[in-house]
């Protein structure tokens, strides 16, 4: 599939980071911004906990060398402390990124950014494009996962961005076909379903391609957050709430990554829409409960309702990402099966999440718990549905910057003269993967794709399933 030219530098993007088997988050530090770019609050890094064990080898694909020039140079720097086995310091960072860059994310933090992303290093480049003051090389670490590094100096040869995203295999061969298509999903061995639909002038979905387990309400991981977003908007819409409302910061809303709030002093304060925007495109986890405490649970759940979901009480009462944190692995002897409880007894639970920062060994993040019920959930049909309705919120004076906060990280690399506007929210936790995007063509078509896959063995899924070379595949089939 053609690429899109590479961008030099990306103004438009605020720091990132990502997560090696994830697409919930993606890295970039950038000293430049603008206007119609809300920056998020001290954006930062990490990834979406998955499950320990042995890594699965990464493809055999050749490294390449680095073209020359302070771009390049600096491009081989950083893969050289994307290795679990280097210590990444601080002060060598700040001699190499540019100080516009470091007004947005201080050197210490961005040292910390690149250790999680160096946790499944080494990396090893494969497939370079630019030369001189910009280039794009697309990565690979031990689990056989790809991204692309994006790397941009200043006059002075100083990174001024710096942009992690999800990459796809140089080497591989796009699916030919549908059934192609299909063949690789059931080659997963896990349970799967990907659908693809177009959105009518009504915001009706029409599935042109299905295959799987689309009628099944599957495991989200942070796609949920779309669904925070539509409350989010309601909330706007009638007055309750403004884009620019302060909301502040406590322990009691702090959760894991990914994300970067978390690490924030309580009583920092950071607006509505610069949470939104963290929440959809670094899928920052403590911007998510902040807003979820702001509007409340059942508005997320009213918002489901309204968004199209077949029957938001499967996620009654809403969990907030640090419930399922707490719940599915800080003391899983408290729900054993979450499917099993009552309403009653899952609100009881929730009684027993307790207050202030949350003491959870990230180690111990790794068994599956959506086969327990602890997740959220929803059908392909939902989620084309919930995408369609965002875009209509769009259009409202009230839901004016939902296509900028959904289009940040677009999750896919599509070439931007066919796909002029993409928007995406990705979604991880121990056992589950899933993507979902909404697109418009060149010619005014508008296209979902969501897949989902899920597995009580959360090794199947590192290295055997990579997500964005399905989602380009499906795109690009969608329009032939």
């Amino acid at each position: 599939m053609p690429r899109k030219p590479l961008d030099s530098p990306r103004p438009d993007r605020a720091l990132r980071a990502a997560g090696a088997a994830a697409l919930a988050a993606t890295l970039v530090v950038t000293g430049c911004s603008t206007d119609d770019s809300p920056d998020a609050p001290n954006p930062g890094t990490s990834a979406t906990p998955t499950a320990d064990g042995e890594s699965t080898p990464a493809p055999s694909t050749e490294p390449v060398l680095m073209p020359d020039g302070p771009a390049g140079e600096q491009a081989v720097w950083v893969l050289s402390q994307l290795d679990p086995e280097v210590t990444v310091d601080a002060d060598e960072v700040a001699e190499r990124v540019a100080p516009e860059a470091l007004a947005e994310m201080s050197a210490e933090e961005l040292a910390g950014a690149l250790t999680s992303v160096g946790a499944t290093g080494p990396w090893t480049a494969v497939a370079v494009r630019g030369e001189g003051s910009a280039v794009a090389v697309t990565i690979t670490d031990t689990t056989g996962t790809f991204l692309e590094l994006q790397v941009a100096t200043d006059d002075a040869g100083q990174i001024l961005t710096l942009f992690f995203a999800p990459g796809a295999d140089p080497s591989r061969e796009p699916a030919a076909s549908w059934e192609e298509l299909d063949e690789l999903l059931t080659g997963t061995g896990v349970t799967h379903a990907l659908q693809v639909s177009t959105v009518d002038e009504a915001g009706l979905c029409t599935p042109v391609h299905q295959t799987g387990d689309t009628a099944t309400a599957l495991p989200l991981g942070s796609i949920v957050k779309i669904y925070v977003l539509g409350a989010v908007v309601t909330a706007v819409g009638d007055g309750s709430l403004t884009w620019d409302t302060d909301l502040t910061l406590t322990d009691d809303v702090k959760s894991l990554p990914s994300g970067t709030l978390q690490d924030q002093p309580s009583g920092s304060t950071v607006t509505v829409e610069q949470a939104a925007t963290a929440m959809i495109s670094i899928s920052d986890n403590t911007a998510t409960d902040l807003l979820i405490s702001t509007v409340g649970r059942e508005a997320v759940l009213a918002a489901m309702g309204d968004m199209g979901h077949h029957d938001p009480t499967v996620n009654a009462p809403l969990l907030t990402t640090r419930d399922l944190f707490w719940l599915g692995w800080g003391a899983p002897e408290i729900v054993p099966s979450w499917t099993d409880l009552s309403a009653e007894d899952r609100q009881a639970a929730l009684d027993q999440v307790p207050l202030g920062v949350l003491d959870i060994d990230p180690a111990s993040i790794t068994g599956s718990r959506w086969d327990d019920g602890l997740d959220w959930f929803a059908t392909a049909e939902d989620l084309c549905t919930a995408h369609a309705t965002l875009q209509t919120m769009a259009t409202t004076d009230a839901g004016e910057p939902v296509r900028d906060i959904l289009s940040a990280n677009p999750g896919v690399d599509l070439d931007s003269a066919e796909w002029p506007y993409v928007g995406f929210k990705g979604g991880s936790a121990p056992g589950d993967l899933a993507g979902s995007w909404y697109a418009e063509t060149a010619d005014g078509e508008k296209v979902v794709l969501s897949i989902q896959l899920a597995t009580d063995d959360p090794l199947a899924l590192p290295g055997a399933v990579d997500l964005v070379n399905l989602a380009q595949d499906a795109f690009a089939l969608s329009t032939t």
